[in-house]
């Protein structure tokens, strides 16, 4: 479990890499949000432009909670040593 550089009080949960986790969910909900939006405003569920724009923004918000995640195993196998 990785400790706070300041108080050396273990961190957990949603406190570590919060920001990474907030940029990888940020983009999943926003690509999610504006694909439904776009199709109900536009009548176009099936616009390739629309989801040109939207499944890199999905994809990479996924990659993101993913990496996320893989760094977090990292470091609590590399603080149990």
């Amino acid at each position: 479990m990785a400790k706070n550089e300041i108080s050396m009080v273990p961190v957990s949960g949603w406190k570590r890499h919060f920001w990474g986790k907030f940029v990888g969910f940020g983009l999943l909900f926003i690509g999610a949000g504006f694909y439904v939006a776009w199709s109900i405003v536009y009548n176009t569920w099936a616009d390739l432009g629309l989801t040109s724009f939207v499944i890199p923004m999905v994809v990479f918000g996924i990659l993101e909670l993913f990496l996320v995640q893989d760094k977090i195993r990292e470091e609590d196998s590399t603080s149990s040593l």
